[in-house]
């Protein structure tokens, strides 16, 4: 294994030891920007975790962490790091939640890892050299009718909860999809996508810090990522965007968004 990604792994393992430590505990909720954007102590300790290992390993290298902020040290690689992805499923109890990490190099993400505490799987990806979950291989499926398609749409924070229902109606009611995922755990959707287990995501304004591992992951296992008019999405800040397995069923989804 790639050793940046080992003390990747390394530092998101050590996140998600402290997650696992608070899972099912009733905890303190403060709210940051909406209702629905929160944390917990789970998120700081995971956090602060996180980034004790990396700074002992890369000393030099820029942080920025979704609940500390922004660590300059003035070079071209920053770790971005989210130490919990999906909060609310976390907070009630539900087992779909992650941490994630992504290397970026100016603003080119180069490695990223996804670590699922509960099932203990580590998803991970090198540019140019493919992606991975537990050193096996990941591929898109190859699904193209939308009848047997598992679709997820991933809004932000400010739901615009009257798009979200139509676009529920088209895809569900008119086309027919199999299913229509709403997991709120955005990383973990992005691991199905790179598996084979789903076939594409909607995403709508998705936080920084949860999409930047995924886009990788998703396109070192083969699918196809274009902002919603279809031009391929080859900018990792670009947070409106669709992932798809690249079968017609991209084309499908964009005409209906």
């Amino acid at each position: 294994m790639d050793r940046t990604i080992e003390i990747m792994t390394e530092a998101a393992r050590a996140g998600g030891a402290v997650l696992k430590k608070y899972f099912g505990q009733q905890l303190v909720v403060t709210e940051k920007s909406t209702v629905a954007d929160f944390q917990t102590i789970a998120d700081v300790e995971s956090e602060r975790a996180i980034v004790a290992v990396l700074s002992r390993y890369f000393p030099d290298y820029n942080i920025n962490a979704e609940e500390s902020g922004v660590t300059d040290k003035g070079s071209a690689r920053t770790f971005f790091i989210d130490p919990l992805d999906g909060s609310n499923n976390f907070v009630i109890g539900v087992p779909d939640f992650s941490v994630g990490i992504a290397l970026l190099e100016a603003n080119s993400v180069i490695r990223a890892v996804i670590y699922h505490p509960i099932l203990d799987q580590v998803y991970y990806a090198l540019r140019g050299g493919g992606a991975y979950r537990d050193g096996k291989p990941l591929r898109v499926n190859a699904e193209s009718d939308i009848r047997r398609a598992t679709l997820t749409y991933i809004p932000t924070y400010i739901y615009d909860k009257e798009y979200g229902s139509k676009l529920y109606h088209r895809l569900y009611v008119e086309k027919l999809a199999r299913r229509y995922l709403s997991m709120w755990a955005a990383q973990i959707n992005f691991c199905l996508l790179a598996s084979g287990a789903i076939e594409a995501i909607i995403t709508n304004g998705m936080e920084l810090h949860d999409y930047l591992p995924c886009k990788l992951i998703a396109r070192e296992a083969g699918a196809l990522l274009t902002d919603w008019s279809g031009k391929l999405d080859e900018d990792d800040r670009n947070d409106k965007f669709v992932a798809s397995n690249g079968t017609k069923l991209h084309e499908e989804i964009l005409a209906v968004l």
